[in-house]
């Protein structure tokens, strides 16, 4: 498998290594990856930031690097034998998976470089664990990581508004090419690659506790200064998935009862917030079915991925709803 995986890249450079280089942080990328990926760090990384802009670039910096090791951590899946591509090509697959692998390592490069230049604390990375056990399963947590970090990026324009001009151009010139990593690991899972006229952006905080479920407690050298929140899980909790053929009309979760932020509101009516393409937050009523467990009717009308908080509170604005979040965010396959 691996002599495979050599004959598909040009110039006998090598495919991206598990795990991507320490010095990507510091925003250094070298010729292989750059190779690969289709460029190096770009020459136009001097973009002055300061407060909140900084702590945008970490929550980035923090995503880029749960891509870059996902993806590379799949390479080594691919070549080892842990996931096999059934009727795909081998090759071809992989030849495209190595190119994601470097770009989003050529990414955290360059988060890092503009990091340094504005003198703000560099972004390590943390010890990561995946939930896919084979491709199908890959293919659907990409799908649901990816859509955070391009949702990250639209959140992080909304909620910086003009305090930050000088930060959109190189974050919307990432966004492109996520959301084409996405189109291409949908159409080999088969399903419709532009499933929706908007992709969602979502509260940065929000975003950063998506890339947490992945992350090891206690593991980044780094924390992001963002509030973190208690977990919300699906139940029954089934392996990674695309979304399933019929709309659903309600959805039931747990979540730590024992946490503050919960027990500061216990007795109160909870919401679920609901976020999808540029839309305004809908709110739904959570239905407790006992400590920690509740049940919700599922808005109608979303498509892609759709993601899921819960609040007391209902506010419309990104900051706000930010501020009100007691428990999640979930990141759902709705088609």
């Amino acid at each position: 498998m691996k002599v495979a995986t050599a004959l598909v890249l040009p110039f006998a450079y090598a495919a991206p290594a598990f795990p991507p280089p320490a010095e990507l942080t510091q925003g250094v990328v070298n010729s292989n990856i750059s190779s690969i990926a289709g460029g190096a760090l770009p020459n136009n990384t001097a973009a002055v930031v300061t407060g909140s802009a900084i702590t945008g670039l970490q929550l980035l910096a923090s995503l880029e690097n749960i891509e870059a090791f996902f993806y590379s951590d799949a390479i080594r899946n691919l070549t080892s034998g842990v996931y096999t591509t059934g009727d795909l090509l081998l090759n071809d697959t992989l030849e495209i998976i190595e190119k994601i692998a470097a770009q989003e390592e050529v990414h955290v490069a360059t988060v890092g470089a503009v990091l340094r230049l504005n003198s703000g604390p560099v972004v390590p990375p943390c010890q990561y664990i995946f939930p896919a056990t084979n491709f199908d399963e890959f293919l659907a947590v990409a799908n649901l990581i990816t859509s955070a970090n391009f949702g990250s990026v639209i959140g992080l324009q909304q909620q910086l508004g003009a305090s930050a001009p000088a930060l959109y151009p190189a974050t919307t010139a990432i966004l492109g090419v996520e959301t084409r990593h996405d189109a291409f690991l949908r159409i080999l899972h088969g399903v419709v690659p532009n499933p929706a006229p908007f992709e969602t952006g979502i509260p940065i905080a929000w975003a950063y506790n998506i890339g947490l479920q992945y992350t090891v407690p206690g593991s980044c050298p780094v924390e992001v200064p963002l509030p973190t929140y208690p977990q919300l899980s699906f139940d029954p909790a089934d392996p990674p998935s695309f979304a399933n053929d019929s709309y659903p009309s309600t959805m039931s979760f747990t979540w730590d009862n024992q946490q503050a932020w919960v027990q500061r509101e216990q007795g109160k009516q909870l919401y679920a917030a609901w976020i999808n393409q540029f839309n305004q937050p809908i709110y739904t009523s959570v239905t407790v079915n006992g400590p920690g467990s509740g049940t919700t009717p599922v808005p109608e009308g979303m498509q892609a991925v759709a993601f899921m908080a819960l609040t007391t509170l209902q506010p419309l604005d990104f900051t706000d709803l930010q501020d009100a979040t007691l428990v999640g965010p979930l990141a759902i396959s709705i088609s």
